[in-house]
């Protein structure tokens, strides 16, 4: 709703002040009194107006002195003023045009015309006004880093700013003569991948997400261009909606955001570490100790060393994304059960099954095998994190989904997720099971790095709750890659 505008009635008389108020008290006006020329300077640089109604004939500084003053200063200059006079020859008139006035009333006045005039130059000083924020606000977005769209409720675009054209790949200009406008989630389909899918379901009718879910627009890594991700915030959503893009490519080509990455190592290393530390101390000085007591110490320190070992792993194995081959380079799904294996092996996991459903045998996915074991060494850990006893049992399954895509899937049977650690799985730095144990190994790392791979090979990938027992799967799903057929010679 629009507040009300605020004029400034300047005369020396009380009645002619008390008349003005009673002529405009009918609209819905802000009025501020002053009776003389230096009040009304401080009053009006105070509270900026939207009109001043001046009195020409004052004592000390008369109204055109008061004009004029008003004019030299740069945050009332553009403020509109009516004189108020009984001067009506034409040297008084000029003498106000040369001190700024913008319109005349001459005493005695007529009160329709009075207001009409009044309502007439506070409406244009309004609209002045709003043209020059909507100016200043269109060049700030033009000349912003991130891209900003400008969405109805059926996701026509109605404004973007230069950046959002650009990675949209709109037009420079606005359509004109009446040339149909682009939808939002068309136009980036054009070269993104919208992930993850689950968050934009319904669009554009959404339905309330969860606080920490994230929009990504991902294009594609090719032999020409790394993978390109923008993410997607939904600012104002009142009829219209207001999106701002924001190019996060370096956070996942990082994998990490810097802060949150120095806070989750140094709480991960340094709460074994002081269990080392503090079992360490305790044997350092044994005198007086029971057997079970030294056991229980060097027990605590063993634990301890342990957990800070596998702490120092999964940095370091995190370390390794940035060596990983692009994912152009291609895998043979023929070979998945021996790489499974292999990476269970490590992992001491006796219970992993492999199905590779025969006619996936021959197709293979744009996946280097360097970068596939690694997935699969996260998604082969999880499960035995997070099993009540480390021992899950794991089936790692793949099939054709439609002609175009590959989906691998890794199922367990360990614990179940709520809907909210569903909602925030994948996010990094983000650890479902701390919620029920307050501490968990890993960095909440694994899972949103293994997303991000997947979506730079043109994939997508899921998690959910197995419907059919306690557990966990995650999908996977990259584009299929057919192998030359050899000629024979």
């Amino acid at each position: 709703m629009n507040a009300p505008s605020r004029i400034l009635l300047v005369d020396d008389l009380a009645a002619n002040r008390e008349t003005l108020v009673e002529l405009l008290a009918a609209d819905d006006y802000r009025l501020a009194e002053a009776a003389d020329g230096p009040t009304a300077l401080r009053l009006a640089a105070e509270s900026p107006p939207d009109l001043v109604l001046l009195d020409v004939n004052m004592p000390g500084m008369d109204g055109f002195e008061v004009c004029r003053r008003l004019r030299a200063d740069p945050k009332l200059a553009e403020v509109p003023v009516i004189l108020v006079t009984a001067l009506d020859d034409q040297a008084s008139r000029l003498a106000g045009l040369e001190a700024g006035a913008d319109d005349f009333v001459s005493k005695p006045f007529n009160a329709a015309e009075l207001r009409a005039r009044v309502r007439t130059v506070t409406r244009l000083n309004r609209y002045r006004r709003l043209h020059e924020q909507r100016t200043q606000f269109q060049w700030i977005v033009e000349q912003a880093g991130d891209g900003y769209a400008l969405v109805t409720a059926d996701d026509e675009i109605h404004f973007a700013n230069a950046r959002a054209r650009l990675w949209l790949g709109l037009p420079a200009e606005d359509p004109v003569n009446g040339g149909g406008r682009e939808r939002f989630l068309a136009a980036a389909r054009r070269s993104y991948a919208p992930r993850p899918a689950e968050a934009w379901q319904g669009w554009p009718d959404l339905a309330p997400a969860t606080p920490a879910a994230r929009r990504l627009l991902v294009r594609p890594e090719t032999p020409q261009a790394r993978a390109f991700f923008l993410d997607v915030d939904v600012l104002e959503h009142r009829g219209s909606r207001l999106l701002r893009l924001s190019d996060v490519t370096e956070l996942f080509a990082n994998r990490r955001d810097q802060r949150s990455f120095q806070t989750m190592v140094s709480h991960k290393l340094r709460t074994p570490l002081n269990a080392v530390l503090g079992g360490l101390e305790l044997l350092a000085d044994p005198a007086g100790m029971r057997p079970a007591e030294l056991a229980e110490f060097a027990g605590m320190a063993r634990a301890g060393a342990a957990r800070l070992h596998a702490a120092i792993e999964d940095v370091l194995r995190h370390a390794e994304l940035s060596r990983l081959p692009a994912p152009s380079e291609l895998f043979a799904l023929d070979g998945l059960d021996a790489l499974v294996r292999s990476v269970a092996a490590g992992l001491s996991l006796p219970a992993v099954s492999v199905v590779v459903a025969a006619d996936a045998r021959a197709a293979g996915i744009a996946c280097a095998p360097a970068a596939l074991e690694w997935m699969l060494h996260e998604l082969l850990e999880n499960p035995k994190k997070f099993h009540p006893r480390q021992m899950p049992a794991v089936e790692v399954a793949v099939r054709l989904a439609g002609k175009d895509f590959v989906a691998l899937t890794v199922s367990d049977d360990g614990a179940t997720l709520s809907p909210e650690q569903l909602a925030r799985a994948g996010a990094p730095f983000f650890q479902g099971e701390k919620l029920f144990t307050g501490e968990t190994p890993g960095m909440g790392l694994g899972l949103a790095s293994v997303f991000a791979l997947v979506w730079s090979a043109g994939g997508s990938g899921r998690i959910c709750n197995c419907a059919d027992r306690p557990g966990v799967c995650v999908e996977l799903q990259w584009p299929r890659r057919d192998f030359p057929h050899e000629s024979p010679e």
